[in-house]
């Protein structure tokens, strides 16, 4: 007796499920509208953010709007730019007692060409990792430590994160004078670094 020749059976998606195709043909331009609305009206919040009402709306929607990647702000520009000038360093502790300094590439250390492609560290460390997300910091660790792994038999054993930073001088006070030195400094944490947090690392 010939094999029946089976037919492949198709899985309904869970949106099929929920709803009927006529169902998701008339509510759709609906939803989709409102995502946009949404979407623009917090735009509008954040680039005007100089209301009590509006710092509310961006307080309330900030989890979200900085989970989907499109929290900004506009630090570097009036009316009130940022008034320090930090970077983020790290001193790493060997197994044999021994210490490293490690720091990202810093913009104003590098030249025109070669910093454009490296901008995304100062947004990520300075903006960011340096003052108020110490969710990413034991991550930070694991990678200097991974980073600043090359011999197998002397590990790094701590890694210390440490924010150094200045005070900006306002510019009518600052523009015939240096820039202040970063002599403020504040340890974020100090990370044990385990035998599995470097496993599959590559000596060089």
């Amino acid at each position: 007796m010939a094999n029946k020749q089976l037919k492949p059976v198709r899985k309904q998606s869970i949106l099929n499920e929920l709803l009927s195709h006529e169902e998701w043909a008339r509510i759709r331009k609906p939803i989709i509208s409102a995502f946009l609305i949404l979407h623009c009206t917090l735009n509008y919040c954040y680039l005007f953010n100089n209301h009590p009402y509006i710092n509310n709306v961006n307080h309330f929607f900030f989890g979200y709007y900085a989970f989907m990647g499109l929290e900004q702000a506009w630090n570097v520009f009036s009316p009130g730019p940022r008034a320090t000038n930090p970077h983020l360093t790290a001193v790493i502790t060997y197994q044999d007692g021994s210490s490293k300094l490690w720091t990202y590439p810093r913009m104003e250390r590098l030249d025109f060409f070669t910093k454009i492609p490296k901008e995304r560290y100062r947004k990520f460390f300075d903006d960011n990792a340096a003052w108020n997300i110490p969710v990413v910091w034991p991550d930070i660790a694991h990678y200097v430590a991974r980073t600043n792994y090359s011999d197998k038999d002397n590990p790094p054993i701590l890694v210390s994160l440490i924010r150094f930073s200045s005070t900006i001088l306002p510019m009518e006070e600052g523009m015939d004078k240096p820039n202040l030195p970063q002599s403020e400094s504040k340890v974020l944490g100090v990370y044990p670094i385990a035998a599995q947090d470097l496993a599959g690392v590559k000596q060089k």
